[in-house]
């Protein structure tokens, strides 16, 4: 499951939703993502195409399912205005093994970060700043083009 939506969500339902549905899975790997608690930072504004933004992490979801053998995968992505200590992206995959649980998460979590259409703007109290790709980003995504 793909969500892109401006509402937080709670961690805990998405947790017993999947791990209900998780059967005989033997390896769950979650991340979650919040506004860091930057001094003077009010708040960071997510913009996106909601469409086209589902369209791309689902693709890179797609990806991930034909690198690892995994079961299931559910991404949430937020939107909007979010204050520090929110919530923004959530990425749950199960697996029947560690291994591909936890790789195909740090993946997706990868490509969301560098290649899904959202784009970030940081509101302080004395300034704004859009948020920049880092070369160090670029360089994990070099990784995944060699495994």
């Amino acid at each position: 499951m793909i969500s892109i939506r401006r509402k937080d969500f709670d961690i805990q339902k998405e947790l017993d939703s999947i791990i209900t549905k998780s059967g005989n899975d033997s390896a769950l790997s979650i991340f979650i993502g919040k506004v860091r608690k930057e001094k003077k930072l009010r708040y960071l504004n997510i913009d996106c195409y909601p469409e086209m933004a589902k369209y791309q992490i689902k693709q890179i979801a797609d990806n991930a399912n034909k690198r690892w053998k995994i079961n299931k995968v559910r991404i949430i992505h937020r939107y909007g205005e979010l204050h520090p200590g929110e919530n923004i992206v959530t990425v749950i995959t199960t697996a029947n093994h560690r291994q591909d649980s936890l790789e195909s998460n740090a993946y997706i979590m990868d490509y969301l970060k560098n290649c899904a259409p959202f784009w970030k703007k940081e509101i302080y109290e004395d300034h704004t700043e859009w948020v920049k790709q880092k070369s160090s980003d670029l360089l994990i995504m070099e990784k995944w083009d060699k495994v």
